[in-house]
């Protein structure tokens, strides 16, 4: 564990901005495809929404529009890609690659309503690991396959202390992509589903109760690591010369999670929607193969 401090409205603004990055590129870019030869970096400006739960098995929603840099290098180990999100190239063969894999939570504010109420907030997450994925199928059209992804993360809150280490994930899913081209502009559609686990330390985070905060409709609960239950992904982007647009949403079942029972968890079901528009002001000459 890192125990800095520093002053929390700085910290939590910025940190909030990056966790919404994060669970963006998390939410909206399953899995990797590659074809074809693209520019080696591009820079541009975009914007995305997004309204989601603040922490699984919440009944409200929270929604969050952010203006962000539009950055991409395609280089050959680090990559910072608008279709596969902030990734390092561990390893590749033909079927299988390892990869640097991140991914984030926005921050659950204090209430006084809902099932947290009287409780304090808590900090943003940010996820950093590795993931592994193998290509089942690939087909006969470039940019189309079915593959096999299992990421695997240690958790940190940020904000005070500055990181705060808070468990891990594992969420292995398969992932199927469709690549649609023409003239004047390129689609990317996915849907991935699969399991979540998360270790006990990760649950407790989210749906602890402690005797101080303990109440008679909202009694002592202790978390349990294993299954958080399982979630399908729906996204689509289509790419113009000039600008990109994508949309995805995100389901989540909590039936059956071994947190299921915390007083804090209102609702089996977990839904997320984003949008992002990104606009490119700029980009090389220098053209790689992608």
């Amino acid at each position: 564990m890192i125990n800095l401090h520093l002053p929390r409205v700085i910290t939590l603004a910025r940190v909030q901005a990056l966790c919404f990055a994060l669970t963006v590129a998390a939410a909206f870019n399953p899995g990797v495809t590659r074809a074809g030869h693209l520019p080696l970096w591009e820079l541009g400006i975009g914007v995305g929404a997004l309204n989601t739960p603040p922490y699984r098995g919440s009944a409200s929603s929270v929604s969050f529009a952010l203006p962000f840099p539009y950055a991409i290098y395609r280089g050959s180990v680090l990559q910072v890609d608008r279709e596969d999100g902030v990734r390092g190239e561990l390893f590749e063969s033909e079927r299988l690659r390892f990869d640097l894999s991140l991914a984030g939570n926005v921050p659950v504010r204090d209430t006084d309503e809902g099932a947290r109420s009287g409780m304090p907030g808590l900090d943003p997450l940010v996820e950093i690991g590795a993931e592994a994925t193998v290509t089942l199928w690939r087909g006969a059209r470039s940019g189309n396959e079915f593959s096999f992804v299992m990421p695997f993360r240690m958790v940190y809150s940020v904000g005070d202390p500055l990181l705060a280490f808070q468990g891990l994930t594992l969420s292995p899913y398969l992932n199927y992509r469709i690549r649609v081209e023409d003239e004047a502009s390129l689609t990317r559609y996915n849907i991935s589903l699969g399991p979540i686990f998360a270790s006990n330390r990760y649950h407790e985070y989210f749906y602890e109760v402690t005797p101080e905060f303990a109440t008679p409709e909202r009694p002592v609960y202790e978390a349990s690591g294993g299954y958080s239950g399982s979630r399908v992904t729906l996204s689509a982007t289509r790419y113009f010369h000039d600008f990109t647009i994508g949309v995805w949403a995100r389901y989540d079942s909590l039936d059956g999670a071994v947190f299921a029972d915390s007083p804090l968890v209102e609702t089996d079901d977990y839904f997320i929607f984003g949008v992002v528009f990104a606009w490119i002001l700029g980009r090389s000459d220098t053209m790689v193969e992608h």
